[in-house]
């Protein structure tokens, strides 16, 4: 089996002048995870490396860093698929815990907030479950895959330099604006209008990285098209009403 050179940056935040990257050897092993060499070296080498993981399942998403310059699942990534040499860095964007761990609560909790990402109702659910069509429930669901892992916007240029909430944002919003039992038209308004901004779907810039690094394999690009046709269509909608004048 091969000898893995891990390099690991070490950074505390504030502290970032003292930033280093710490170096371990260690020997890889049949079917072996980015994160199992994580586990492997915290247990024999080196107890101070701070990361984090939960479900090793590519399911919660929380042990997303930058593997050889690239964001990744680390419970996903194979040593096999990588050179011997590997280095580990914490995701762009996010701010710094400790070492490669970066707190993406606070992006998710203002981005829910912000899109309001809940069903809206004017009068009660019924006893019974509203039926949707199978076309619908199936773009609701592609919606609904996204793990909030933030790869997609540690990859994207322009959520790096601007506010764009990134394609997770926008196709969270996207699905709130499909479902039929978001009635409540002032959310629906306030919705759009974060939608329709350079925050949201108009900040994108095409350049398709989200898709390429997403673990879930969501077809993000075509999310964000979607989005910005139905956008447009009730933004249309909403102008025709208006009365002409004279």
């Amino acid at each position: 089996m091969r000898k893995l050179t891990v390099r690991i940056l070490r950074a505390k935040p504030g502290q970032e002048k003292n930033a280093h990257f710490d170096e371990y050897c260690i020997e890889e092993k049949p079917r072996m995870s980015v994160l199992l060499v994580l586990d492997e070296i915290k247990e024999t080498k080196d107890p101070s490396i701070y990361y984090e993981s939960v479900c090793r399942s590519s399911i919660c998403g929380s042990c997303a860093i930058k593997i050889n310059g690239q964001p990744k699942l680390a419970c996903k990534t194979q040593t096999s698929s990588l050179p011997d040499k590997i280095t580990l860095e914490p995701l762009d964007v996010f701010p710094l815990i400790k070492d490669l761990a970066v707190d993406k609560s606070q992006f998710f909790e203002e981005l829910n907030k912000k899109l309001e990402t809940w069903v809206h109702r004017q009068k009660e659910f019924k006893n019974l479950d509203e039926k949707i069509s199978e076309e619908l429930a199936s773009q609701l669901y592609e919606s609904e895959r996204c793990i909030e892992c933030g790869i997609c916007i540690s990859a994207c240029v322009a959520a790096s330099c601007a506010k764009f909430m990134g394609a997770s944002g926008c196709g969270k919003g996207l699905r709130f604006v499909l479902d039929p039992r978001n009635e409540d038209k002032e959310a629906i308004k306030k919705l759009i209008s974060v939608l329709a901004s350079d925050e949201g779907l108009w900040g994108c810039h095409g350049i398709g990285a989200c898709e390429k690094f997403c673990p879930k394999e969501i077809n993000l690009l075509k999310q964000l098209g979607k989005a910005r046709i139905e956008v447009l269509k009730l933004i249309v909608k909403e102008w025709l009403k208006k009365p002409l004048k004279k």
